[in-house]
C-alpha cells in the first residue's frame, strides 16, 4: 500500500492534488499543531493577475493548539465576501461558470465550524471531482503513539505500521527532513515527488503565475485537463532525487 501524510491545507496547489494522486491512501495530519503563517487556512489565487493571498480567519489561532482545535471566525461572512471575490478576479476564465458553481455548492455544504474539516473537505472533494480512487483518513482516527519525544519522522512510521505501508511518499521538501534507513529497516520504500514544470493559459499568457490555489487551475481548465496534469510528475528515492537536483 501506498500513503502520504500531509497537513490538510485550504485548496492547495496542483503539486498537494498530485500527491493524492500518486497514493492509495492519504492521511490528513490534523493532530498535531497548527502552524502560523503557514498555508493550513490561506493560499494564493490570481487578482488584476498577481498572486494574491486569501485567508480564512480564524479565532485564537497558535502554534499551541491542534489543527483540528482551531475554530473558523465568521465563517457566514468569509465565506460570502470570498465568492464575490473570486467573481470579481475569474468572471472572465473559459471554466468560471462550472466551477464557480461548484465552489457555491461546495461553501454552503456546511456551516463549517473547524479549519481542519474545510481544509480536508476541500481536498477531499477535489479529488472526487477528478475521479481520483484514493482513501481518505485523519490521523486523529488513528490509534498511532504520540509521546513527546516522537519526532515527525516518528509519528509517520507509526501510522505506516498501522497501515501496514509498503512505501511512503512525501513531497521534495521532505528529502532533508526524513531518513531512509529507517524506512528501510521496516521494509518500506521512501520515495519523494517532484511536480514537473507545468503551465496552463491563465489571463496573461507571457506572465504565467505558478504555485497559486487548485481554484486558479480549475477556473482556466475543465476538470479531464486538471486531471491529466496530476500525472505530470517525478518519483524519486532520496538518493535519486539528489542526484537529479
Amino acid at each position: 500500500m501506498n500513503i502520504a501524510v500531509m497537513q490538510p491545507y485550504v485548496f492547495p496547489y496542483l503539486g498537494y492534488y498530485q500527491l493524492v494522486g500518486a497514493v492509495d491512501t492519504f492521511v490528513f495530519f490534523d493532530d498535531v499543531n497548527y502552524i502560523n503563517k503557514g498555508w493550513i487556512n490561506r493560499n494564493r489565487i490570481l487578482q488584476n493577475n498577481e498572486p494574491f493571498r486569501f485567508t480564512i480567519p480564524l479565532v485564537k489561532a497558535s502554534q499551541n493548539r491542534l489543527i483540528n482545535e482551531i475554530e473558523i471566525a465568521e465563517y457566514d461572512k468569509w465565506r460570502k465576501d470570498f465568492l464575490k471575490l473570486l467573481e470579481l478576479n475569474y468572471k472572465k476564465a473559459p471554466n468560471f461558470s462550472f466551477f464557480y458553481k461548484w465552489l457555491e455548492d461546495f461553501f454552503y455544504s456546511k456551516e463549517y465550524r473547524l479549519i481542519g474539516e474545510i481544509t480536508s473537505d476541500s481536498v477531499e472533494q477535489i479529488a472526487k471531482l477528478m475521479n481520483l480512487p484514493t482513501r481518505f483518513l485523519r490521523s486523529s482516527d488513528l490509534s498511532y503513539k504520540t509521546e513527546e519525544k516522537q519526532n515527525g519522522q516518528d509519528k509517520i512510521l507509526s501510522i505506516c505500521d498501522i497501515l501496514k505501508a509498503d512505501q511512503y511518499i512525501n513531497p521534495k521538501n521532505g528529502v532533508e527532513i526524513y531518513e531512509e534507513e529507517p524506512f528501510t529497516a521496516k521494509n518500506i520504500r521512501l520515495r519523494f515527488i517532484n511536480m514537473d514544470d507545468i503551465k496552463y493559459h491563465q489571463f496573461e499568457r507571457d506572465n504565467f503565475q505558478s504555485a497559486l490555489s487548485i481554484i486558479d487551475v480549475l477556473m482556466f481548465v475543465d476538470v479531464s485537463t486538471a486531471r491529466e496534469l496530476l500525472n505530470k510528475y517525478t518519483l524519486t528515492t532520496k538518493i535519486g532525487y539528489n542526484a537529479i537536483s
